[in-house]
């Protein structure tokens, strides 16, 4: 008897669909400036805020690196860029960014009237 209750207890335990899901990270967007870039290692040091905030990345291989020309990869990312980046932070491993927008600053109004 207590064998054939544990065997109708697996019997539906087993045809119950369990289903794992997970939930790919969307990152958070971060505005500020590039102070330093290494190619080699992918790394790159980001300024937030004034230098409120000094944040230390790397670019995933797969990175995109938007600013104007057909070429998206992140190797035309320089020092002194402002940029737009899309920022995560995972449980494991290093903070990496996939997105890299250039900010170009428009001239202001006070701009036009100096030249």
């Amino acid at each position: 008897m207590k064998h054939l209750r544990l065997a109708l207890l697996l019997l539906a335990a087993c045809q119950i669909p369990i289903t794992a899901s997970a939930m790919r990270p969307n990152g958070i967007t971060m505005t500020g400036m590039v102070t330093s870039v290494d190619h080699s290692t992918h790394s790159v040091t980001f300024e937030q805020g004034r230098g409120k905030e000094i944040r230390r990345f790397v670019y995933a291989r797969s990175a995109k690196f938007w600013h104007g020309t057909a070429d998206t990869s992140p190797g035309a990312l320089r020092a002194g860029m402002q940029v737009q980046i899309n920022f995560h932070n995972p449980v494991f491993g290093p903070d990496f960014v996939t997105h890299i927008v250039l900010l170009l600053s428009t001239p202001s109004a006070t701009d036009h009237g100096n030249k």
